[in-house]
């Protein structure tokens, strides 16, 4: 069956992507910042950039046949629900497949944007014909999803893969879950800047201010110039993310780890991570799995949800059950 031409958009914090998926590539991208106050005019943005889509696809031999969302938050896939976004103030419990639906008359489905990544890396990159696969995703906090048997794994309510909330620390800091000793809390790039700050308040040495000590990014050019508190500071957050690993070798004994977001960019990361995982891995878990870095990178929310509507219109099983996604289709 040839590709389909399909919408993704990945909703995020700041900004919102959208991605036309034709022909096996992206033939248009836009990026609108996220301005919106309220869940309708978060749904009134979302709207647009599709709108922007859809024209320009006029005048060409194509039609967007469906629409794949990726969500920073908890999402019910099968009423097509964005249920809590934890950084979009005023937006709640937003039927967002009935609206865009309903607007454009395109099957529209929902997702995890951390799930939707791995769609990206398992349809058409470096975990393409993997069964077996946990993916990390590591920037301002910490997302995670898993392919389990050729299947996406979303558990029994949807919300499967949030390795960010694995507890690592007893009396840890507190993260926005409302818990503390995540390993979001450690090894995020938010994390990463409150250690730092936290060190330099303590009196430790380092070329670094308090300002540069803000930004993870800011902190890996340190680390990169051989400054000690800016390396322990990568070091530990590499460290906690190879023992979350550990863990889910020795649970799901994957094929593969892929490790993606703006963090792991700095290349600070990947060794240190396999290193740790390695000593608390069992070896014959271990022994068989491959560490890779996401081979896409700003637009794999996006992406991926456009391949998810693909593979869903196309009737491939992403899920484990069948039926998970397909309210959403209908609404």
């Amino acid at each position: 069956m040839a590709a389909r031409t399909v919408a993704g958009v990945d909703v995020g914090g700041t900004k919102i992507t959208f991605a036309l998926w034709a022909g096996g590539g992206v033939a248009y991208r836009e990026v609108l910042p996220y301005t919106a106050k309220s869940s309708v005019e978060f749904s009134e943005l979302v709207l647009k950039g599709l709108r922007d889509l859809q024209a320009n696809t006029a005048g060409q031999d194509r039609r967007i046949e469906g629409v794949g969302i990726g969500c920073a938050g908890m999402v019910d896939q099968q009423r097509g629900m964005f249920l809590f976004p934890p950084n979009m103030p005023g937006v709640r419990d937003v039927p967002l497949a009935k609206i865009v639906r309903s607007a454009m008359g395109i099957p529209t489905f929902l997702e995890n944007d951390a799930n939707c990544a791995l769609i990206a890396e398992w349809v058409a990159g470096i975990a393409r014909g993997k069964h077996d696969v946990v993916l990390f995703t590591v920037g301002t906090g910490i997302g995670g999803a898993l392919i389990v048997d050729g299947h996406l794994y979303v558990g029994k309510h949807g919300y499967a893969g949030e390795l960010g909330h694995m507890h690592m620390i007893d009396d840890g800091l507190q993260c926005g879950c409302g818990r503390t000793g995540c390993l979001e809390t450690i090894s995020s790039g938010t994390g990463i800047a409150r250690y730092a700050n936290g060190a330099l308040a303590r009196g430790v040495k380092s070329a670094m201010t308090a300002e540069d000590a803000s930004s993870a990014r800011r902190i890996a050019e340190f680390a990169h110039n051989g400054d000690p508190l800016a390396v322990r500071a990568f070091k530990r957050a590499a460290g906690y993310l190879g023992r979350a690993a550990a863990t889910m070798i020795n649970v799901l004994d994957p094929e593969l780890v892929v490790v993606g977001g703006g963090v792991t960019e700095s290349g600070l990361i990947m060794d240190e991570m396999q290193r740790v995982a390695r000593r608390y891995s069992l070896p014959l878990l271990f022994d068989g799995v491959e560490f890779a870095m996401a081979q896409y990178r700003n637009d794999a929310g996006a992406i991926g949800a456009a391949l998810l509507a693909q593979e869903l219109l196309q009737g491939h099983p992403v899920y484990s059950s069948p039926n998970l996604a397909e309210g959403a289709a209908l609404l």
